[in-house]
């Protein structure tokens, strides 16, 4: 039996482990004390009544807790949903705790030390044709570049080849890590461009950027054919916004080509994400399809290693869903790979501060503290000199003394 199970990353305090370096603790000693520094919540969906008596009651005897439905004491709930609050050096011992008990728990121990080793030690690299991608010094800048007509933002501007050639080594200069490169918009409407069409637009500018940027380049498509032509050209990295559900054969291209696939979850399409879209529990909902997607591409022959995930913020998503998917970044965490936002200039920033999109920028960075904070490896801008300076600043603060 596999609980749906979730880590909820709630702090992470690196000024109290400077305060212990200060005070002359050993390395080892600080290892130890970050175990019992850093409260973990850890959410188990579709438990029993009598498997979350047996959680309460081994969480109680490791001195942590669980959170339980009031009706649990008395039998009922049938089904319900329980947190686990402890530090990580009292989590680690839980599966001890549950190992030889019933109802799957035994199994769930062993997945939740897992997932909290996920949580807590996301990966630092990500393995490209052209090299690896650095994450061990703090979240990466991908710089967008549509070369479009109608993209909601910046549609039309860097269209000629030359101007997108001159606006990727702009953002290269200004502190982005990655290009991606994308001919066709995902706007809420929007026509999709044939094959032939979107080839055009992104061709002349991928095989530029591979001869005059060392950067990696990323092509932001949903198509098996522009992917693979991309990558013959010297991109290193795909970005589908279907996850590889809306042509399969893409997941094909990442496999036969040594690609980074970044997998990215949408309600609905791009016509018709928008209309009506609906969540019970958005972070978890969004959790447990990245789940069962990534490990189909695995499956498929895709190395763990080279791939990123995407909770898909503004596609197919309400105000209170983006909103609570900032909030709770640092969750997705726990599947074990790194974690991409795109949060640049979106609607739900306008929504809130009333602004265009040229003018969300200072909204967007309120919300990408917050995904910074979490621990997310990826920020996918427009803006990439703005935001690389906070991204600086916000280093300069957590990495202090």
């Amino acid at each position: 039996m596999r609980y749906p199970t979730r880590v909820i990353v709630e702090i992470n305090r690196p000024g109290l482990k400077r305060q212990l370096e200060r005070a002359g603790v050993s390395a080892e000693g600080i290892a130890i004390m970050a175990m019992k520094i850093e409260p973990v919540v850890v959410r188990i969906d579709e438990v029993g009544a009598p498997a979350a008596n047996i959680l309460k009651q081994q969480m109680l005897s490791l001195g942590g807790d669980a959170a339980v439905h009031r009706e649990v004491i008395r039998g009922g709930p049938e089904r319900s949903t329980v947190h686990l609050i402890a530090d990580r050096a009292k989590l680690s011992r839980l599966p001890g705790k549950l190992e030889g008990q019933p109802f799957g728990l035994g199994d769930l121990g062993m997945q939740i030390a897992t997932l909290v080793a996920r949580a807590f030690n996301p990966p630092s690299s990500i393995s490209t044709p052209s090299g690896s991608i650095d994450l061990s010094t703090g979240p990466v800048i991908m710089g967008i570049l549509n070369v479009t007509p109608d993209s909601f933002s910046d549609g039309g501007a860097w269209m000629d080849p030359g101007r997108a050639v001159e606006r990727a080594l702009q953002m290269a200069g200004e502190g982005a890590g990655i290009i991606d490169v994308g001919g066709e918009s995902t706007r809420q409407g929007a026509r999709e461009p044939d094959t032939a069409e979107e080839l055009g637009r992104v061709m002349p500018v991928v095989e530029r950027l591979a001869v005059e940027t060392g950067l990696p380049i990323s092509i932001d498509t949903r198509k098996h054919e522009v992917a693979a032509a991309a990558m013959k050209a010297g991109a290193s990295m795909i970005n589908d916004i279907s996850g590889g559900t809306r042509d399969p054969l893409i997941v094909d291209v990442a496999r036969e080509t040594g690609a980074a696939i970044v997998v990215m979850h949408m309600q609905g399409t791009p016509e018709t994400m928008q209309d009506s879209p609906s969540y019970e529990d958005p972070v978890s909902e969004i959790i447990s399809w990245l789940d069962r997607r990534t490990g189909d591409i695995i499956g498929r022959g895709v190395d763990r290693g080279k791939i990123i995930v995407d909770p898909g913020i503004g596609f197919g998503k309400r105000l209170q869903d983006n909103l609570e998917i900032v909030d709770h970044a640092g969750d997705f965490l726990s599947l074990g790979f790194p974690v991409m936002v795109g949060l640049s200039r979106k609607s739900f920033l306008g929504t809130i501060t009333g602004r265009e999109p040229g003018e969300r920028v200072w909204g967007g960075l309120a919300a990408a503290a917050s995904c910074l904070d979490g621990g997310i490896g990826i920020l996918r801008v427009h803006d990439v000199k703005e935001t690389s300076d906070f991204i600086e600043v916000w280093k300069a603060i957590k990495r202090r003394g």
